[in-house]
């Protein structure tokens, strides 16, 4: 292609509705940024790069979408039952298990933003980002 950044010359072409409606659609499953620069790329053999949808991949992201919100609501729920732990009387058992359920807590908290951290990146691999 010419690879001139300034695009001073026009080219016209005319179609029909469902013309211009197919080549929209054919545009959007690529990753051109315009029309035009679509169009360019098919007209003079450039790469024009197709984006493809796994539905394997959607499944599973379906399933981590689920897993991420069942993480959250498990991480919450520890959260409240330090809480109530910490309100309790102080006596040697409580102590003993108390520090017990905050390293426990913390190796959540931690797994946690891990797993959500993964889901992230897979999301946007799925989104094609």
């Amino acid at each position: 292609m010419g690879g001139e950044k300034n695009k001073v010359k026009w080219c016209n072409v005319r179609l029909s509705l469902s013309e211009h409606e197919s080549l929209t659609a054919r545009m959007r499953g690529t990753t051109s940024n315009s029309l035009s620069e679509y169009v360019r790329k098919v007209l003079f053999g450039g790469v024009v790069v197709t984006k493809v949808r796994d539905q394997s991949m959607d499944a599973f992201m379906e399933e981590l979408i689920a897993l991420r919100l069942e993480l959250t609501a498990q991480g919450n729920n520890f959260n409240q039952v330090v809480r109530k732990l910490n309100a309790i009387p102080p006596s040697a058992e409580y102590l003993h298990w108390l520090v017990i359920s905050e390293k426990h807590q913390r190796d959540l908290l931690i797994k946690i933003e891990h797993i959500q951290k993964r889901i992230s990146d897979f999301s946007k691999l799925w989104l094609q980002e």
